[in-house]
């Protein structure tokens, strides 16, 4: 998981692995990944991954959070219904068995919760035929699977697999979807409780993220997903200080195995942050700003690396690049002087950049975005887009934001 699905490790390497005879297949509380040692024998190495992956997405969505109250077997069918398209579109290969319906798709977990409680539509768990296409296999390896399904659902019925106590007051949980079920958080990270566990899980979620797409492994969907998950409708600058936050870097290290899993004799590469040490901002110099949106940018930037010391790269650019500043932390407030004028090429940053060995922790550029000159390709820092006024395009990569000034 870690060198295929890096966005999925970075979140399940932060549980702790629990053997639990008791449980159906496999579940997640915020702390533990709870599994049956029996269940996840018969599945394949594609299968555990999906299992693993649908497991840890509840925590990335706050399923966990919302449990309270509800019904636990129709919360986690709704959130089935709401995570499997994402997963599945990732590439992923879940359980047989998982739960899959064209009629919820977009929808929140909120809304399918109701839908089902409500009885609007007929839920039972898919046949393989309703069931999209997994991905990796192929059509003349779908009888194969089933006939690899009947044998497992066999051994089940017959107890060689004991997959729950047959006690009814047991902690067997509910996972209709037969892959990973969500369990409500421990009563001191309940909501109106300790909320570090939200923010722990929020933040995990931002450097799951960030350590994938710097591996050029976060599917377009995921992409999209925890962009609507973390960019909530907030004023521009507290935007881009959450931006310049999150892009600090993480990676994984075998130098310093995990401490959390050496107990168990298993050795899995830590993750470690370093500081930000670099931040590069491009101004657009081709004569649209005005000097009032000059002048705001400058303040909330400031704001931001009195927050986040680093080494600021300040490059001015129309058609070229036509200025180059090099600011130490010791050079606040950041004041611009633009220099420049006509039209705009973006490529000329980016090109430049590259010419300079500027390898920065993101890139803020500030424009009308009355462009369309981009990069062939993505860059492998993260990049805003921070636009003033109300033209321009949509950037093919990175975030864009609107700055408004008062």
């Amino acid at each position: 998981m870690v060198l295929e699905h890096p966005f999925f490790a970075s979140l399940a390497l932060r549980l702790d692995l629990k053997a639990d005879f008791d449980c159906h297949t496999a579940y997640t509380d915020g702390r533990v990944f709870g599994y049956n040692p029996n269940y996840i024998k018969i599945l394949s190495d594609e299968k555990l991954v999906g299992l693993a992956a649908h497991t840890v997405m509840h925590l990335a969505c706050g399923h966990h959070k919302r449990l309270t109250g509800r019904d636990p077997e129709v919360w986690n069918r709704a959130c089935d219904y709401v995570i499997n398209p994402i997963l599945l579109d990732a590439g992923l290969v879940l359980p047989d068995g998982f739960l899959w319906d064209a009629v919820y798709a977009g929808k929140s977990a909120d809304e399918v919760y109701t839908a089902l409680k409500a009885g609007e539509t007929g839920d039972s768990r898919e046949d393989e035929e309703e069931q999209p296409d997994q991905p990796g296999l192929r059509k003349d390896e779908n009888q194969e699977e089933n006939q690899e399904k009947k044998e497992d659902e066999s051994r089940m019925e017959n107890g060689q697999i004991k997959a729950r106590d047959e006690d009814p007051g047991s902690s067997g949980g509910s996972d209709p979807g037969l892959s990973g079920e969500v369990r409500a958080a421990e009563p001191d990270h309940a909501p109106g409780g300790d909320d570090r566990d939200e923010t722990d899980w929020e933040q995990a979620l931002v450097q799951a993220a960030a350590n994938a797409r710097a591996m050029g492994k976060l599917p377009r969907g995921l992409d999209l997903f925890v962009e609507e998950r973390l960019n909530p409708k907030l004023p521009w600058g507290e935007l881009m200080a959450g931006f310049v936050q999150q892009s600090a870097r993480h990676d994984y290290t075998w130098t310093r195995p995990n401490r959390r899993f050496i107990h168990q004799d298993l050795y899995f590469p830590a993750l470690v942050s370093d500081e930000l040490m670099e931040i590069a901002v491009a101004v657009d110099t081709s004569g649209s700003i005005r000097p009032n949106e000059l002048d705001a940018f400058g303040a909330e930037l400031s704001a931001v690396l009195e927050m986040n010391p680093s080494t600021l790269h300040l490059i001015y650019s129309d058609m070229a690049v036509n200025r180059y500043q090099v600011l130490s932390p010791w050079d606040l407030p950041v004041t611009f002087s633009p220099k420049g004028g006509g039209g705009t090429d973006f490529r000329a940053v980016f090109d430049f950049m590259a010419k300079e060995n500027i390898r920065p922790g993101c890139l803020i550029f500030l424009s009308d975005m009355e462009c369309r000159f981009f990069p062939a390709t993505t860059p492998e820092f993260p990049v805003l887009w921070v636009k003033v006024g109300q033209g321009g395009v949509s950037p093919p990569f990175g975030r864009e934001i609107a700055l408004t000034v008062n």
